[in-house]
């Protein structure tokens, strides 16, 4: 599969997490890539989607060089397996492209295709992560509400509670969504990170009756930033700094825990999901 290593075949099983959030700036891509890092420096093989077709981030937050994205795919130029990026500590990353449509935009055909690509490549690791949009638009909810878990990327800032609460909300009532997980990032007391998480999850609770349940929390660490300008994942470059051990601890909890919590099925009920949807907004005439 190009030069891309699967360090542990999956026992048929990919879980698949998208991650989100109700605003951009909380750290939400950079979240998702060194939990993917850090699943894979627990063995795991681990496939991370750029779900944002408009905004591709992945592949220029870990200063890698694109052969060609999904749309290059979908034009029918280079097959998944020809873009697949090798990052740090052995992951996958499929990356998207900058400037171009919604996949919700897309004609069904296209669709249809782009999905078969990726459950085609997918069902060879242990993990599919997806770096939805942020916000509350078509192609958040498009990923969010297929994938087993969605994980809640928030900070202590109040814009950043309210949208969040925005999102679960339109995911809980129009798509039917009962369970979320929150990690609280870039707070700099986890007195700071537990007042954040317990605001939301009591609003969630009380006015949408889901469940929220914590994932850990994130310190702010200047470390993060001198690996976001360098382009380097901290996971991978300072594993031992404060924010290192916590996405560490985020990742370890995810596999330990997630298991349990899955109210849906793994990658076939996800892709199903899709193809489900494809059709409902056929019929809707989206």
């Amino acid at each position: 599969m190009n030069d891309v290593n699967v360090q542990r075949m999956n026992q048929g099983v990919t879980r698949v997490l998208s991650f989100t959030s109700g605003k951009g700036g909380v750290g939400k891509t950079h979240s998702v890539t060194n939990v993917a890092v850090a699943l894979a420096n627990q063995g795991l093989s681990v496939l991370l989607l750029d779900a944002d077709m408009g905004l591709a981030n992945v592949d220029v937050l870990l200063g890698l060089q694109a052969k060609g994205t999904l749309h290059d795919v979908l034009k029918g130029n280079m097959t998944l397996d020809d873009i697949l990026l090798k990052g740090p500590g052995g992951i996958a990353i499929i990356p998207a492209a900058s400037g171009v449509e919604e996949i919700q935009a897309l004609r069904p055909e296209e669709k249809m295709f782009l999905l078969e690509e990726i459950e085609r490549v997918a069902h060879r690791f242990d993990y599919l992560l997806i770096d939805t949009p942020a916000g509350i638009g078509s192609d958040v909810m498009y990923f969010n509400s297929a994938a087993a878990e969605v994980v809640c990327i928030i900070t202590g800032e109040p814009t950043s509670l309210t949208d969040t609460y925005a999102l679960i909300k339109v995911l809980s009532t129009t798509y039917g969504e009962k369970r979320f997980s929150v990690v609280v990032n870039n707070v700099a007391s986890e007195k700071e990170a537990t007042a954040a998480f317990t605001k939301l999850s009591r609003a969630v609770e009380r006015f949408l009756q889901v469940d929220v349940r914590s994932l850990g929390w994130v310190p702010a660490d200047a470390t993060v930033r001198d690996c976001v300008m360098q382009q380097r994942p901290i996971a991978a470059e300072f594993p031992s700094s404060p924010a290192g051990l916590a996405l560490a601890a985020v990742a370890r909890r995810i596999d330990d825990e997630l298991p349990q919590r899955r109210a849906k099925g793994g990658m076939q009920f996800f892709f199903r999901q899709l193809l489900e949807m494809n059709s409902y907004g056929e019929e809707a005439g989206y």
